[in-house]
């Protein structure tokens, strides 16, 4: 752990891993591997697992009996089979180099005596804690029932950190001994580092297509902001602010008139928001066909933006380099889409190589990470994708507070 990373924990005054002996012990670690599968059923990325693997290397050569926990996309409380974690168990077997033993339930007698006959040194997974609706509504018969699986519970599982489900906050009040993992202190260091204090120049770069939390985030801290950068889905909202016709593009109709009053509020804060002056285009009816280069004027009826064009990536590259803190959340144009990429890896390659931090996050920024080879060149690469915003926007986090006083 680096002193910083020390120095926040002593702020938010969360248990940790020192102050517990785990050797011998049964360990309940929640992670979060919700990981995007793609149409042939294997992970878009593997980001989330590795960002996991100190903490259960920690554990493990520590002599703990370690149990691993999460989630799995949206079962809804049923089985459903191709969200069980056995992939997973089996892809952190081969990052971890030792067996992992899948459990085919997180509760129960199955679980129990697997966790009960694990050797010190050794780990499984259970089964996606989805599997029952007592996860999401944090049923307290379910949480019971997952406390008395083990002696120790981490929650590494910063991405979950915003929601107050069974296996997270749950599991973390029920049982006596509670603290954060590596990871979980490497995420709140990283947030401390931007906001406390807020360095200066600081330049905030917004897309994704979660357009209510990213006006959240804008709210929150554009009067710290000297640059502003938006894509994707919420920059084509403020172009709607601005009259310009989208065509076929994705945006938020809904958040149109907020849009339209950050713009007013970054002109009187002084701060510079830019948009996209070109963008590229297809077909909205057939986005198979090669994206056009258009100025945002020209997009026509038809037509919908999958990223920032060539010359708006240029400007933002030469805004964001040079010394200061860079927030890049969201991606600027449709990643699904290899024609939707260019924009987001060109500002990664940027905050890559300039001498600034930069805390990069958000949905389908790790997979763009782990594409361009950036995991071990950026400075801060973050799990989390809503919990990052709630965290940025200095909302309390569930699962922290849960463990706050703890220390």
């Amino acid at each position: 752990m680096t002193a910083n990373a020390a120095q926040s924990l002593s702020t938010y005054a969360h248990p940790t891993l020192e102050s517990v002996d785990v050797r011998g012990k049964r360990v309940l670690v929640r992670v979060d591997y919700n990981i995007e599968q793609l149409a042939d059923g294997s992970l878009r990325d593997d980001y989330r697992i590795q960002a996991s693997l100190p903490t259960l290397k920690r554990l493990l050569q520590n002599g703990a009996r370690v149990g691993v926990l999460t989630h799995w996309g949206r079962p809804g409380g049923r089985v459903v089979p191709q969200l069980s974690t056995k992939p997973l168990a089996a892809l952190l077997s081969e990052l971890l180099g030792q067996p992992v033993e899948h459990v085919p339930d997180c509760i129960g007698r199955v679980a129990q005596t697997a966790f009960d006959a694990l050797p010190p040194g050794q780990i499984l997974m259970l089964e996606n804690t989805r599997f029952h609706l007592g996860e999401q509504l944090n049923q307290a018969t379910f949480v019971q029932e997952l406390a008395k699986l083990a002696d120790v519970f981490v929650n590494d599982a910063y991405a979950t950190a915003h929601r107050a489900h069974a296996s997270t906050s749950g599991v973390a009040a029920a049982m006596p001994v509670s603290v954060v993992g590596n990871l979980m202190v490497q995420e709140m260091e990283w947030v401390q580092r931007v906001l406390n204090p807020m360095s200066k120049p600081f330049k905030l770069v917004l897309g994704g297509s979660d357009v209510e939390a990213k006006l959240d985030l804008l709210r929150s801290l554009l009067g710290h902001a000297s640059t502003v950068m938006l894509g994707g889905a919420v920059a084509n909202t403020f172009m709607a602010a601005r009259d310009l016709g989208l065509g076929q593009s994705v945006l938020s109709p809904t958040h149109v008139d907020a849009a339209r009053e950050l713009l007013t509020e970054a002109g009187v804060v002084g701060c510079r928001l830019h948009l996209p002056q070109d963008v590229w285009v297809q077909d909205a009816a057939d986005t198979t066909q090669p994206a056009t280069l258009k100025q945002t004027h020209l997009i026509g009826r038809n037509e919908t933006v999958v990223d920032i064009g060539s010359s708006t990536l240029e400007t933002w590259q030469r805004l964001i380099q040079g010394p200061g803190t860079t927030v890049f959340v969201g991606s600027l144009g449709v990643t699904e889409n290899a024609e939707g990429r260019r924009g987001s890896l060109g500002i990664l390659r940027t905050l890559a190589a300039h001498s600034g931090f930069s805390l990069v996050g958000g949905a389908g920024m790790l997979a763009l990470v782990q594409e361009g080879g950036f995991a071990s060149t950026l400075p801060a690469v973050s799990t989390g994708g809503a919990a990052l915003v709630d965290a940025l926007c200095r909302k309390p986090l569930p699962c922290l507070q849960v463990l706050a006083g703890r220390a």
